[in-house]
């Protein structure tokens, strides 16, 4: 039997790789993914804010916000009330295409995959405990 930390870390590899195969047709990386999965359910954030629900370091958000904004998915705005403030917006297009069949398509189709032989009390169930053991660790660090 596999500690369960290994478990999870091999759990989480699977779903990565996944992953990654259903964003490499719309030309996506995860981490662009994961950028504008968050904008389209709350757009405009803060760079800080954004930062922090994706739990990565300022530089590695400025890279990723540089490439989706340099192939026009994202602007970058000042704040009116404070310019040392940005805000990251998703484009027109970018919206259209994370709104698109084919995109909920795929998306569907990995959550699929990923609960296949679950009941719909086991998902319930599944993604509570997750939630719990984010918790738990987050008062680790």
């Amino acid at each position: 039997m596999s500690h369960p930390t290994l478990i999870f870390k091999r759990a989480y590899l699977s779903f990565r790789r996944a992953l990654e195969q259903t964003v490499k047709p719309f030309d996506f990386s995860v981490a662009q993914f994961d950028v504008l999965q968050i904008l389209l359910h709350d757009d405009g954030l803060e760079h800080r804010e954004l930062q922090r629900l994706l739990t990565i370091a300022s530089p590695t958000l400025t890279n990723i916000v540089d490439v989706l904004e340099k192939r026009g998915h994202v602007t970058r705005r000042t704040d009116p009330n404070d310019a040392r403030v940005k805000t990251i917006h998703m484009s027109a297009h970018a919206k259209k295409l994370c709104s698109s069949q084919e995109f909920y398509i795929a998306g569907d189709t990995l959550v699929s995959q990923m609960f296949k032989g679950f009941t719909g009390s086991e998902r319930r169930a599944f993604l509570a405990a997750l939630a719990r053991i984010e918790s738990n660790l987050d008062k680790v660090s």
